[in-house]
């Protein structure tokens, strides 16, 4: 990046700058910008294999158990129920 580029930046960006710092901000970016290039060239390399496409590889979400199956062991478990429901403690 060119010395005056830098220098417009910093004017837009109203940041007052020492020649120096210039100089030390020019150096900064050379391999910032050379890493944005590798990463572009990347990019363009066209299309991605389908082998490096993402896939679902969850299951389907289905009921395994017939509903009520558990139910009444769980109530029976429970110190005390009401209407089918477990009763606990009030909290608040």
């Amino acid at each position: 990046m060119k010395l005056e580029d830098i220098k417009k930046l910093a004017v837009m960006a109203r940041v007052d700058m020492s020649d120096e710092e210039l100089t030390e901000m020019a150096n900064d970016f050379e391999p910032i910008l050379a890493y944005v290039a590798q990463v572009q060239e990347v990019a363009n390399l066209g299309d991605i294999a389908e082998s490096h496409l993402v896939q679902n590889v969850m299951r389907d979400d289905v009921v395994t158990n017939t509903p009520g199956e558990y139910t009444e062991k769980i109530i029976k478990q429970m110190p005390d129920s009401q209407d089918g429901f477990l009763k606990v403690k009030q909290i608040l």
